[in-house]
C-alpha cells in the first residue's frame, strides 16, 4: 500500500492540519508541534493557507507521507544491523 493514499484516505484532503497528527505521528502535544513549526524544528515542512497568524498551520499530505516511509525505512536498517 501506498503511504500517501492511505493518509488521503484517512484525512480526506491533501493538506492535514498540524494539530491533528501531532501526537499520532510526533508525540507531541499540539502546541508544542506548532511551536517547532515556527522554529523549524519539525522533520517536514508546515505552512499555513491563510494569510493571518491564525490560520492553522497544515502539512502537505505527501510530505508526512515521505516522512513515515522515511522512519519506516530507518527502523527496517537499525534492525538489520542488530541481527
Amino acid at each position: 500500500m501506498n503511504t500517501m493514499f492511505l493518509l488521503m484516505a484517512e484525512f480526506e484532503t491533501t493538506t492535514i492540519l498540524l494539530s491533528d497528527v501531532s501526537e499520532k505521528y510526533l508525540g507531541m502535544r499540539p502546541s508544542t508541534a506548532d511551536k517547532k513549526a515556527i522554529l523549524g524544528e519539525l522533520p517536514f515542512p508546515t505552512f499555513r493557507v491563510g494569510v493571518g497568524q491564525k490560520s492553522p498551520r497544515v502539512i502537505h499530505v505527501n510530505d508526512l507521507a515521505e516522512y513515515i516511509d522515511l522512519k519506516r525505512k530507518e527502523a527496517k536498517e537499525d534492525l538489520l544491523r542488530i541481527k
